[in-house]
């Protein structure tokens, strides 16, 4: 690296970063954002670029010293994700989602699929710079400890280092739970943490059923020419799909509201009652409360 390249890294850490970009074309931000005052900022944006990976940010000394993991995070802690360490990005770019135009550097789709706050054990600063970043995450979709490693690659061209779940309540085997499968949707717009006035009660559920004057039950007519069989031991629920805007008629079309959170399938056969994830894993045994 030059001399005159390396002076201008030091006085600005963007410099690399801003080189790669032509903001006159790409909405990314050349700069901005706000530090955070009572705990340091992460997020995750998924990006659709030549090959689909998420984008791991940490905010630290004014920007966000940023890796590419190919394959994303896993909560299982035997698993060793490649996280591959980048130019350092701004604050700013935390809040961006939208899609890079073609011919410009990473072009493609970015989501914000996780965010929150990032609280380091130990000195951040002495573990970024020997390889060894230990932190606690508390987000929408990742919680718990977890620790990035700087490793020796082959590749002088990239600086490599290892995401990897540490031991600690959430962790979860890959066999059962990929949280990047199960949870893939943006959390653009929500709050750190989940509002307990998402979750009401079942007194408040029954009493809201009452006032409506209907029932919590209603029974199903049978469609005519309809087969007797036996229930499918899975079904794939109808998932969604990203697209650039809304259809051109309005009046053609509704919305909901997307809450954060698992889907679930549930099959109910006599007593026997199932619950599914998408992805056809059984969680019936972590769910019983609600199987109750």
């Amino acid at each position: 690296m030059r001399l005159s390249v390396l002076r201008k890294m030091l006085h600005d850490p963007l410099t690399r970063y801003k080189s790669k970009r032509n903001f006159s074309i790409t909405s990314e931000p050349a700069q901005g954002g706000v530090a955070g005052k009572d705990a340091l900022a992460f997020v995750i944006q998924k990006h659709w670029a030549s090959h689909l990976h998420y984008d791991f940010r940490l905010e630290l000394d004014g920007t966000m010293k940023s890796w590419a993991v190919p394959k994303g995070p896993s909560f299982d802690c035997k698993v060793k994700r490649m996280a591959v360490h980048v130019e350092d990005h701004p604050i700013s770019y935390s809040s961006f989602e939208g899609t890079i135009p073609p011919k410009q550097y990473g072009a493609g789709k970015v989501i914000i699929w996780d965010k929150g706050t990032w609280h380091p054990l130990g000195d951040p600063h002495k573990g970024y710079l020997e390889g060894n970043l230990k932190f606690e995450l508390r987000g929408h979709k990742l919680h718990g400890r977890w620790v990035l490693i700087r490793i020796k690659g082959k590749n002088a061209k990239q600086d490599p280092w290892l995401l990897i779940k540490e031991k600690d309540e959430f962790v979860r085997p890959s066999a059962a739970f990929s949280v990047v499968d199960e949870l893939p949707d943006s959390v653009k717009g929500l709050s750190t943490g989940v509002s307990e006035s998402r979750r009401q009660p079942a007194a408040e559920v029954k009493k809201a059923v009452r006032e409506k004057g209907t029932t919590a039950r209603t029974p199903a007519k049978v469609p005519a020419g309809a087969i007797k069989a036996a229930l499918p031991a899975k079904l794939a629920p109808q998932l969604a799909t990203l697209a650039d805007g809304p259809p051109p008629q309005p009046q053609d079309w509704v919305y909901e509201i997307k809450f954060d959170g698992y889907r679930l399938l549930t099959r109910v056969e006599g007593a026997n009652i199932q619950m599914f994830t998408r992805n056809g894993n059984d969680w019936t045994s972590k769910l019983a409360p609600l199987q109750k």
